[in-house]
């Protein structure tokens, strides 16, 4: 019978070794007001997708309030204190958070130093806090309700107030945020002079505003941010470093004062094998306030009217690899995707069925330390000045103190390393930017560094607005190179509106023949350009280039 005890021992050891499921926790606006030991009378524990029952305490019911995730409430001028027994999200790692209904606050309540809910005396700190790391096998979730079928119109908003430095802190570990909406609810700026339509006032009684969506640092990695709408902020949408994978997927980034997507935390601090996945990602209107209520931009402001401006970028000396598929960045008022100062360390980069076009400055700009690169199947257009006149949906004073129009002279820009290569395959590329394409050596030399350039479309166009920004009649330039290369290969490839460029014996300097192709005469006339061929374009089967 002794030996009867071994199958009983195994069952006992698998059930062991079977994944522990984390709690689920809720908010719903019929939920009731979160228990603590500070708040004996709270009536639900959070547990339960149920409405308050109305009576007792400590029921297993929702909470009516996102900010009992992280605080029960309780405030205290106690400067030994805590604001309460601690500061920080309910539950554990892998843990998940569903919020229903919305929009909720995110912050103090406000205006005044003491008017509940946060941190006591710290409006700034008082969003919410990083959530429990997770671990590889069991996120941590923070569930926008309709996230098994996330649409534009549906995700759950929570919108930062009163001063609050960021409305997520996301410094934690294999994390998960989905069908969520980050904004606030006001329109004062903090940058770009002369301020429209107002300073916002930073000390009490505060505006209601929030500085930044989200922010990360070397700690974040194994982030995944799902059906995500980020705008409206006052500086970033996303700002700091990374440490590890972070995976965007259709998330969309826009009308942020002050960049879209930064990785300089003002310091300067590296990443740690950072790795951005970006696929159907929209990082667009940065540099530009948005109007509240409403959805364009009140205002915007380059570097040179105190703004910024990039849709995305990153500080000096750092690397991060990057995948970016079927995503775009438009209408920011510096360079679009800027990963230049990628200028340190072993970083790759592949960037496929994307777009860019109406920024600022360049529209892609890339770094030396990028190695390999492949630039593959992507539309560009270098309309740099076309923040300078009306834009359908926007008000006609959206650009009354902005400048700095084709500040980078460069359609795209890239730097590259001795011994790097870089690819780029079935691109199509209209520009009027007074360079198309601008490489430079970023080492000491570049004898075995290789440029391949191959069945790519060039059209360009003469743009007059462009002549006191480095253009010149003719066009633009071709290629511009800072210092030489070792190895260029140009094959199958089709120029035409390009100044003073020479097409090799497997090119054609010839028009490509876009469908319904447009005479240039004012900024409009590039927008939404047709990259599909006529089937008279050189590019079509039968009519290639030799």
């Amino acid at each position: 019978m002794k030996f009867m005890r071994w199958p009983l021992m195994l069952l006992i050891g698998s059930l062991v070794c079977l994944p522990i499921l984390g709690e689920t926790w809720f908010v719903r606006p019929d939920g009731g007001t979160r228990y603590s030991s500070k708040q004996p009378r709270g009536r639900c524990d959070g547990t339960a997708d149920k409405a308050d029952p109305g009576h007792g305490t400590n029921q297993h019911c929702a909470f009516n309030d996102v900010r009992y995730l992280w605080t029960d409430g309780s405030y205290t001028t106690n400067a030994t204190q805590a604001a309460f027994p601690s500061y920080g999200w309910i539950g554990q790692g892998g843990d998940t958070y569903i919020i229903r209904g919305g929009p909720w606050r995110v912050g103090q309540n406000g205006p005044n130093a003491k008017d509940g809910f946060g941190l006591a005396g710290d409006p700034y700190g008082s969003g919410a806090p990083d959530p429990p790391s997770g671990s590889a096998d069991h996120h941590t979730r923070i569930l926008g309700e309709n996230y098994a079928n996330c649409s534009v119109a549906n995700k759950t908003q929570l919108f930062g107030g009163f001063g609050v430095s960021a409305v997520l802190s996301l410094r934690s570990a294999y994390i998960d945020v989905q069908c969520i909406e980050l904004t606030r609810h006001s329109d004062c700026i903090r940058m770009g002079v002369p301020a429209y339509p107002s300073n916002c006032k930073t000390d009490f009684p505060l505006d209601d505003y929030a500085s930044n969506g989200i922010i990360t640092n070397t700690r974040t990695h194994d982030l995944s941010l799902q059906d995500v709408w980020i705008h409206g902020f006052t500086s970033r949408g996303i700002i700091g470093p990374i440490g590890g994978l972070v995976t965007a997927q259709r998330v969309v980034i826009a009308y942020n004062g002050g960049a879209g997507w930064d990785f300089d935390d003002g310091n300067g601090t590296p990443m740690i094998h950072g790795v951005l996945n970006l696929d159907h990602v929209t990082v667009e209107w940065n540099g530009c306030n948005q109007a509240y209520p409403g959805s364009g931009a009140i205002s915007c402001y380059g570097q040179s009217s105190g703004g910024y401006g990039d849709g995305i970028g990153t500080p000096a000396h750092t690397c991060i690899t990057a995948h970016v598929d079927h995503s775009v960045f438009r209408y920011n008022t510096q360079d679009g995707f800027d990963f230049l100062h990628n200028d340190s360390g072993d970083c790759s980069l592949t960037i496929t069925n994307s777009s860019a076009y109406g920024n600022n400055g360049a529209q892609f700009k890339w770094g030396g330390h990028d190695t390999p690169v492949k630039f593959s199947n992507n539309t560009v257009v270098g309309n740099c000045r076309r923040l300078s006149a009306p834009m359908n949906g926007q008000p006609p004073s959206f650009d009354r103190n902005l400048s700095d129009f084709c500040r980078a002279e460069d359609a795209i820009a890239f730097n590259i390393s001795n011994g790097a290569t870089v690819t780029f395959t079935d691109n199509s590329i209209v520009s009027y930017s007074p360079t198309t394409i601008d490489i430079d050596c970023g080492d000491v030399a570049c004898p075995s560094a290789t440029l391949v350039f191959r069945n790519n479309l060039v059209l360009g166009y003469d743009n007059r607005a462009t002549y006191h920004d480095g253009g010149q009649p003719g066009g633009p330039g071709g290629f511009y190179f800072g210092h030489p290369i070792g190895h260029v290969v140009r094959s199958n490839n089709v120029y035409f509106g390009v100044r003073n460029m020479k097409c090799n014996a497997q090119e054609k300097c010839a028009d490509p023949k876009f469908l319904g192709e447009p005479r240039f005469s004012k900024e409009q006339d590039l927008d939404n350009f047709n990259f599909h061929l006529s089937p008279a374009s050189p590019m079509q089967a039968g009519a290639g280039v030799q």
